[in-house]
């Protein structure tokens, strides 16, 4: 079944990106409707108030009002956002781990294909205002302090500072706080592995396990355990020990 039509505007103050954009999407999105190109916030704001669009594919570095503050023109958020920018590395990871997506300048044709494949797959759920609080956070601390966990039904805002390990249950995710609650989230270890890099502490030592290192009690003596507050041991796969040790030498020192 055809997936139904996404009406969507663009905001950028670059005339060449934003045509580059519009050619890309009536090419290779056929199910997106673009009502509105515009160049800077205040017009996006009446672009959307006009036209209600479900997206915005939004520049972040534009004069006057830069692409987070068209959110101040709103009491409540009925769009989703693709931010398109040309931030560094860290920010990139602000984005994936506070659920924000973005296509990265040059944009490339199969980066905005996944865009809307991403948004098709929460459309109608977006929780938008939150999700850019909690990049706006991460952003400004230049530093991880929080995550967005996709559950079966919605996000959860998670500190990083609250999880001991992630455990990995199939295709899913089991979080383990620090006061013992247990949160099921719809996605892969992999996926959290890769958004909670080595320089937020945490470390897959298992295939099963991802760990906070900050939650560590003590170490068997075999080297073969770890063990965290909650009191339980999670084994240290022997092909991930050296790496582990490297990493928490690392850290100490």
């Amino acid at each position: 079944m055809e997936a139904s039509k996404i009406s969507a505007i663009i905001v950028d103050d670059e005339g060449k990106a934003r045509r580059i954009l519009e050619s890309f999407i009536l090419e290779y999105c056929p199910q997106i409707t673009l009502v509105a190109i515009v160049e800077d916030v205040p017009q996006a704001v009446k672009a959307i108030k006009k036209y209600e669009p479900e997206l915005v594919f939004l520049d972040i570095e534009m004069p006057g009002y830069n692409g987070f503050q068209l959110l101040d023109f709103f009491d409540e958020i009925n769009f989703e956002i693709i931010f398109t920018t040309a931030y560094s590395e860290f920010a990139l990871k602000a984005f994936q781990v506070s659920a924000i997506d973005y296509l990265l300048k040059p944009i490339q044709i199969d980066q905005l294909v996944n865009s809307i494949a991403k948004f098709n797959k929460i459309r109608g759920n977006s929780l938008i205002k939150e999700r850019i609080e909690t990049l706006q956070t991460n952003l400004k601390e230049k530093t991880i302090h929080k995550i967005v966990v996709p559950l079966s039904e919605g996000s959860l805002f998670l500190e990083l500072s609250d999880i001991v390990y992630l455990k990995a249950e199939g295709s899913y995710v089991n979080f383990i706080l620090k006061d013992g609650t247990k949160i099921l989230a719809s996605k892969n270890i992999k996926d959290f592995e890769q958004q909670l890099s080595d320089q937020e502490g945490f470390f897959r030592v298992h295939r099963s396990y991802l760990i906070n290192t900050a939650f560590i009690t003590s170490i068997s003596s075999d080297h073969h355990t770890v063990v965290l507050q909650q009191h339980d041991s999670i084994s240290i796969a022997r092909d991930r020990k050296n790496d582990f040790f490297q990493f928490l030498k690392g850290r100490i020192g």
